[in-house]
């Protein structure tokens, strides 16, 4: 919903964090406990101007509403492409500087999930062919391979035809999990081949996955294999539900994956404009996608997004606004500049071709490889202006580019490891852009929540999504800060670097962050882990 700006008597805040001493701004805000919260109230020079941005949704990248799917129509469009060999694909060219870069290897016999997809846009119905290509990488047999389908939280979405493989002897369903029998047991260091052929009806639900009359969604919208560990087993989370009815962060961990594409548009749906997680290839019947060392892929489709492009440092930059946000959509070109220029000194160049910032048709944003959406609420509220929410989140989102797409974490378990990193990356824009609005930045996003809880806090968290953003990320940024302050810049900025960079591709837990620390400083951090963590590491 819109939110209206207003002008509020002021209170002054009673949070303190160490931020820049230099600035002359003060600020003092006030928190309605409706839920919406005046994002500045800024004094400066003795002259007071009230800004009102945003509710306490749009701060945060990933709560949405559990809404549930009605009932809605059979779907009418069927695939009946014959199953095919998987191909075993070469990586896309990548932009050239990146050649240059010292990464890790990426991981051999990575997961292929090659895609046919047919999409009816009017009808809101996708019927698909998928194919996965799994090969066991652990030390033991594997009799079970499970699939993960987040459709299935959806009643009516997700409609399974059949499943078949090589080794797959029958299947059983466990909530939004699918276990696959295999005889023989897949032996390490072997490959399988599993098809599977469903269809989706979409819910009529604004969010990640789903439709509006404004656009379509597909975001964790096909079944995939999460990760295996031999000694804890298929590496899987609950999503979790709050009082309010809101999604508390996120649940899927996922392990670099190369996905395949192709998707046939039908029905009587015309000018559909595609954002897509990857270049998307056209082709007499359909369109191919290739998205190599991917956690996902994601699309977003509409019949009126306004869509532009730039070249900033090899990398396609694009955006997809609705029609009333032209102005702003200029805006994310430029913030999206500033923010790959940033991101790719401080960890390294960003390793895609093409990164599109997508106009989202609900109130809250979303990161997934190659792609973001950015709440239609937070556009509605820009203003030509360095103070909006624009200039806060675009940065934070194109963060997870490395902070999620790149490195991979558990985002139940431990999200501050993406969460809490993205967060302090708002500060680190506008330390290096917007320096002089840096004291606001941290008054009107951190400070005026009053945040506490554990920094480590997971997203079961008593207290639902408000005491997980208020851990997570608010607390989590302050604990980097001060951390950042114990170590020294120079130490920082190496760690976190280091961190980064040898975990490209991986799965980390906080102990990999902390050995890097370790590796660039002897401070004594226990004090301060005591104080921020729960479950504080050995250091």
């Amino acid at each position: 919903m819109a939110i209206s700006p207003l002008i509020f008597t002021i209170q002054g805040s009673q949070q303190q964090v160490n931020k820049n001493p230099t600035s002359q701004t003060q600020v003092t805000v006030l928190q309605l406990k409706t839920g919406i919260l005046p994002v500045g109230i800024i004094c400066m020079r003795q002259r007071l101007f009230a800004l009102i941005i945003a509710s306490s949704l749009l701060l945060s990248a990933c709560s949405q509403p559990a809404t549930k799917a009605t009932d809605l129509p059979t779907p009418v469009a069927q695939i009946t492409t014959p199953p095919q060999d998987l191909p075993n694909p070469t990586l896309q060219p990548e932009p050239t500087h990146i050649s240059e870069l010292k990464l890790p290897a990426a991981p051999e016999n990575r997961t292929i999930y090659d895609l046919d997809v047919t999409l009816d846009y009017a009808q809101h119905t996708a019927s698909i062919v998928e194919r996965v290509s799994y090969f066991n990488r652990s030390n033991q047999p594997m009799n079970e391979i499970l699939l993960l389908v987040p459709p299935r939280y959806f009643p009516g979405t997700y409609s399974e035809g059949n499943i078949s493989g090589d080794l797959v002897a029958g299947s059983r369903e466990n909530g939004i999990q699918t276990i696959l029998s295999l005889e023989p047991a897949l032996q390490p260091g072997a490959s399988t081949q599993i098809q599977i052929i469903f269809t989706l009806t979409l819910p009529n639900r604004q969010g990640v996955f789903g439709w509006s009359d404004m656009q379509t969604n597909l975001v964790d919208w096909f079944p995939i294999i999460p990760p295996f560990d031999a000694a804890d087993g298929w590496q899987v989370n609950e999503r979790v539900v709050d009082a309010s009815n809101t999604i508390v962060g996120e649940y899927i961990m996922a392990e670099s994956a190369d996905f395949n594409l192709r998707l046939r548009l039908t029905g009587s749906a015309k000018n559909l404009t595609i954002a897509a997680s990857s270049e998307g290839k056209k082709l007499p019947d359909f369109i191919e996608y290739q998205l190599p060392l991917a956690r996902t892929f994601s699309l977003s489709i509409s019949d009126q997004f306004v869509a532009e492009e730039v070249q900033h440092q090899g990398v396609t930059i694009r955006t997809y606004v609705f029609p009333q946000h032209r102005e702003a959509g200029q805006a994310i070109i430029e913030i999206a500049k500033n923010a790959l220029d940033m991101f790719s000194e401080l960890f390294y160049p960003y390793p895609r071709q093409t990164l599109s910032l997508v106009a989202a048709d609900f109130l809250h944003n979303m990161e997934t490889d190659g792609l973001l959406l950015i709440s239609k609420g937070v556009i509605d509220f820009y203003r030509d202006a360095p103070l909006n929410n624009l200039t806060i989140l675009v940065p934070h989102e194109i963060s997870h580019q490395w902070l999620y797409s790149m490195v991979g974490n558990d985002p139940a378990r431990e999200p501050w490891l993406d969460e809490a990193f993205a967060t302090y990356s708002e500060a680190l824009y506008f330390e290096r852009f917007l320096p002089e609005h840096l004291d606001w930045w941290w008054a009107n996003r951190v400070e005026a929540f009053e945040p506490e809880g554990w920094v480590d806090s997971t997203t079961s968290i008593p207290g639902g999504y408000t005491a997980y953003r208020d851990a997570v990320y608010l607390n989590g940024a302050i604990f980097l800060q001060n951390l950042r302050e114990l170590l020294g810049d120079e130490a920082f900025f190496a760690a976190v670097n280091q961190y980064i960079t040898e975990n490209t591709y991986k799965i980390t837990s906080g102990t990999d962050f902390f050995n890097a620390v370790s590796m660039h400083s002897d401070a004594d951090l226990n004090a301060l882990l005591r104080q921020y963590f729960e479950r504080p590491p050995s250091y």
